[in-house]
Formats: structure tokens, sequence, C-alpha cells
């Protein structure tokens, strides 16, 4: 009788997380859909020489009024930035952690961690291990 209230129990949870999973991804794709301009950037550790790192900062201003990021409804990715154009396709992954991002003409594929997405705000961390505690605050446009 343990052992099947147990199996039951187990089967509950899974059931239940993968439901909550499911109910995240499918708020998120919602939420995401718009224009989004970037706020500011917090640059966590990384590996760069203390000449690239001040490169770096001082361009800061410069990068963030140029990035706009555009998540369509028809699951299309445009985003224009300090290093130029990008198009692709995006999604969120199936336990609503990640925006996934496969960019034209290229086999490779960025995922995201979403720390926070509202329908306004969204707060987003590379998943590089180079930057870490690295974050995006984006805000929508439209």
């Amino acid at each position: 009788m343990k052992k099947a209230v147990l199996i039951i129990s187990t089967i509950l949870l899974i059931s239940c997380g993968n439901l909550i999973s499911q109910n995240l991804r499918s708020e998120y794709t919602q939420k995401i859909v718009g224009t989004w301009k970037v706020d500011s950037l917090e640059i966590g550790s990384f590996n760069l020489s203390p000449q690239y790192e001040e490169i770096v900062r001082q361009k800061m201003p410069e990068i963030i009024a140029m990035t706009e990021v555009k998540f369509m409804s028809n699951k299309k990715y445009y985003k224009q930035g300090f290093e130029g154009t990008t198009e692709g396709h995006w999604d969120i992954s199936k336990d609503g952690q990640y925006i996934i991002v496969k960019s034209d003409g290229s086999s490779e594929v960025s995922r995201t961690k979403i720390i926070s997405l509202t329908n306004d705000k969204l707060i987003m961390a590379p998943d590089d291990e180079n930057s870490v505690n690295s974050k995006a605050y984006l805000y929508k446009v439209q």
C-alpha cells in the first residue's frame, strides 16, 4: 500500500511540475512578443584583460542606445545592435527558463536565461560560463 501511495505521489508531482512548466512557457511566449529596448546592462565577472574591459565599459552607453530586440508573434526574431542586425527565429524552452534563438544562416542556437519577464520588463542573463553575474534589463516599447 505504501509503495502504491509513493508511486501515485511521484506521478502527481511530475505531472504538476510539467503542467507548471507548460503554463510558464505559454505565459512567457505571450509576454515576450513585442519590441524591447535595453535599459541597462550589468557586466559580471568575465575574463577580459583590463584594457578590453575598459573599452567595453566606455562603449556601454552606445551599446545600450543602439540595441533593440523584436520578438514577433510568428516566432521571427530581429535584433539591431552595436554589432549589426541579426535575424532568426525564437522560442521559449519547454521548461520556460530560456529564450532560444537560432539566427538565420547559422547552425548555432543561443540560450539566454530568463530571470524575470512581465508585460513590460525583461531581465535576462547569458547562458555562458564566461559571463557570470551578467544581466540585461530591457523594457517593452511596443
